[in-house]
């Protein structure tokens, strides 16, 4: 098949997908309501049904800004994001003349089906880097990315598509050697979503390896080590800061400015003060084992075939010989599969698996092998994300 099938295949599975939500009757839920107008048109229709969960408060922050301590839990890099493709399309959404803030959906969505789209070109890019040899592979992993379980939250006012194009963006620079460059595309990765922060493993990794080669003297001492090890540790940092630097804009609001007055929140006064993972606990319940309740067994059961996937590719990159540059890959999405099942609301892994890139060539691998668990592995994420699409615009969980 031709590279010219990945925006054929697009194409028509996003299609699916909004019929699919088009298609849902009325919500479980009515909690969109409170953000968005009833729709009078077939194209405000779609927007409300793709405006559900998480993607309230994206759409509802990104049109009047952080007004609560709770809505601190949604991405800032993607609240941004959406604010500036806004503003690039103000001249056509005036003339659509839509109600507020439908402005604001529709540009969360469209931003979100532009980067699934570009995402799935830079995968394309990344696996014929990693894997030069086999022709076959880089398209079967972008039709894979296409068909992600993460489903129709790639098409929604979420920011699982913009982390993924960010993040890939991010490991394709790391792959080519460009450490600073890389560390700037996942700053950006992690200031959409948190778990960015994992990337930066793989810059401790190569910064420790290469750093203890500088000073046992394996890697010489020249200036061509030294900017290896400068350029490692400023790409780590930059991811790092990706997670801090929202977290200091919330300080500068809730801490520094009620300062003296009596009124300050109790997080301002923890020895690594993040409104982040506190309004995650105090709102969410999000912590170490707090999932782990009777109640939440079905959901443990939904997320188990994308756990199994996440820790079998793992295992696979990391003892099968797939090399060593995917072996450092598989680090930030094992770590990621661990915390979801101790910490995170686990359901919520069959969407954030969308921005690892190991399961896809293991899955991508598989197929090129003809080996019969790729196709089981494959009817499962078509028929989860369809079953999920009908879910999702109805406001059923899980989410």
């Amino acid at each position: 098949m031709p590279p010219s099938t990945i925006p054929k295949a697009f194409l028509s599975w996003k299609l699916l997908l909004l019929v699919i939500a088009l298609s849902t009757p009325a919500p479980y839920d009515t909690s969109t309501s409170l953000v968005l107008p009833a729709p009078t048109t077939l194209l405000q229709s779609l927007l409300e049904k793709l405006t559900r969960w998480d993607a309230i408060y994206f759409v509802k922050v990104a049109h009047r800004g952080y007004a609560n301590e709770q809505e601190w839990a949604f991405g800032y890099g993607f609240v941004k994001a959406v604010c500036a493709f806004h503003w690039a399309l103000s001249p056509a959404l005036k003339y659509m003349d839509l109600p507020q803030p439908y402005d604001y959906a529709l540009s969360a969505v469209l931003l979100a089906n532009l980067a699934h789209a570009l995402s799935t070109a830079v995968l394309y890019a990344l696996t014929r880097e990693v894997f030069p040899s086999n022709r076959k592979l880089p398209l079967v992993a972008s039709l894979l990315h296409v068909i992600s379980p993460a489903g129709l939250f790639l098409s929604a006012p979420y920011s699982e598509s913009l982390f993924a194009l960010l993040s890939f963006s991010g490991l394709y620079c790391y792959v080519r050697g460009h450490v600073i460059v890389a560390g700037v595309w996942m700053f950006l990765a992690t200031m959409v979503r948190s778990n960015g922060l994992l990337n930066g493993a793989v810059f401790l990794l190569d910064f420790w390896r290469v750093g203890w080669g500088f000073v046992a003297g394996v890697e010489g001492r020249g200036w061509r080590a030294v900017g290896r090890v400068v350029g490692l540790g400023i790409g780590g940092l930059l991811v790092g800061t990706g997670l801090a630097f929202p977290q200091w804009l919330a300080y500068g609001r809730y801490c520094l400015v009620v300062a003296g007055t009596g009124e300050l929140r109790s997080w301002c006064d923890d020895t690594v003060p993040s409104i982040y993972l506190f309004v995650q606990e105090r709102y969410w319940n999000v912590g170490l084992f707090r999932y782990w309740a009777i109640p939440n067994v079905p959901l443990f059961l939904i997320a188990t075939p994308a756990l199994i996937v996440l820790m079998c590719s793992s295992i696979w990159a990391i003892y099968g010989g797939a090399g060593p540059v995917v072996r450092k890959l598989a680090i930030p999405q094992i770590l990621l599969a661990v915390m979801a099942l101790l910490t995170y609301h686990v359901q919520i892994i069959t969407r954030l698996s969308s921005g690892c890139v190991v399961w896809y060539w293991w899955v991508a691998c598989m197929i090129c092998a003809g080996d019969a668990r790729a196709k089981w592995i494959v009817h499962w994420m078509v028929c989860y994300t369809l079953v999920q699409g009908v879910l999702f615009a109805g406001f059923l969980p899980p989410a």
